[in-house]
């Protein structure tokens, strides 16, 4: 296929690789506004320049450190769940553009995993109630059961081993449920459900990448489980049959313009920055100094205020 192959693991990484590079620059943007600010303090009360412009220095580390580790944990908080999403759409993708064949499979495989799972753990939990240690090993108390053990032929509580899922074009038949696997580009509607409305049993259960209202308001009614791409891929995720690749749409081609969008914007903090610098550095210069450190303090906390909450600039 055309398409380019995207890793799934490289989801979070990208994000939060796109996100550092402006908190870096707020960072020092913050260290260096915070430095000029406390100089200026500072020297008001001190006599010594280099003293003054050492504790502005270090009271501009303190802040900038401060702000780093707050704001990056933040970030890494809210786009958690952003790269699960991002992680989630591909997915839904690759469902979409996959054969129904691998699809099946796919569910196929996951559903047997998450079989086995629970009856490795209902066997766990029942052995040790009416078994004998036999070196080292568990074993059932009657000699039949012993043998049929080590034998490899049933499991540790001697209930019958789950049978593995049958697949009939895309339904999937395990030993008490019905499922059918309908993913494609759009939502899956009323006639999509028809099969599972007339297949026999109770516990049905519907897999696509989505579902229309008149599709949930007709499972609703008659008792079908509708399960999205969401929840194939916690599914997938659960018994570790993720795709290590993913097909995904070739990626849009940005020019220098676009791939620089990001940083070039809230561009009012330059003028707040210019001027409140300005009449620190000249408060240095003046025996009248109160007025131009509070009011250039005032400019210089705006354009951190603008640049780091300020609406970003549109590019088009």
């Amino acid at each position: 296929m055309p398409n380019g192959r995207i890793a799934l693991p490289a989801a979070h990484h990208n994000i939060m690789k796109k996100k550092m590079l402006p908190l870096v620059s707020d960072t020092i943007f913050l260290f260096f506004v915070c430095s000029l600010f406390f100089l200026c303090v500072f020297r008001f009360y001190l006599r010594s320049f280099w003293a003054a412009a050492g504790l502005g220095i270090a009271a501009g580390l303190a802040a900038a450190a401060l702000f780093y580790a707050c704001r990056r944990a933040r970030l890494r908080k809210k786009y958690a769940g952003l790269a699960e999403k991002d992680e989630i759409e591909k997915f839904r993708f690759h469902l979409a553009a996959d054969s129904s064949e691998n699809n099946v499979r796919l569910i196929a495989e996951c559903l047997a995993c998450r079989a086995a799972a629970a009856s490795k753990t209902a066997d766990s939990a029942a052995t040790p109630k009416n078994a004998e240690t036999n070196g080292g090993i568990l074993l059932p108390g009657t000699s039949a059961e012993k043998n049929a053990l080590q034998a490899g032929t049933a499991p540790a509580d001697g209930t019958a081993a789950p049978k593995a899922p049958c697949i009939k074009g895309n339904e999937i038949c395990t030993e008490n449920a019905h499922t059918w696997v309908l993913f494609s580009f759009k939502d899956a509607g009323a006639d999509d459900l028809a099969p599972a409305l007339r297949a026999e049993g109770e516990n049905k259960c519907v897999y696509a990448c989505g579902f229309t209202d008149e599709a949930k308001k007709l499972a609703a009614a008659f008792g079908i489980a509708l399960k999205d791409a969401g929840d194939a891929f916690a599914l997938a995720k659960e018994c570790g049959r993720l795709p290590e690749k993913l097909l995904a749409p070739p990626a849009a081609a940005g020019g220098l313009r676009k791939k620089l969008a990001f940083r070039v914007r809230r561009e009012a903090w330059r003028g707040y920055l210019f001027s409140g610098s300005f009449l620190l550095v000249f408060s240095l210069m003046t025996v009248f100094p109160v007025y131009y450190i509070v009011t250039g303090g005032l400019l210089l906390a705006a354009a951190v205020l603008v640049r780091l909450f300020g609406k970003p600039t549109h590019t088009n």
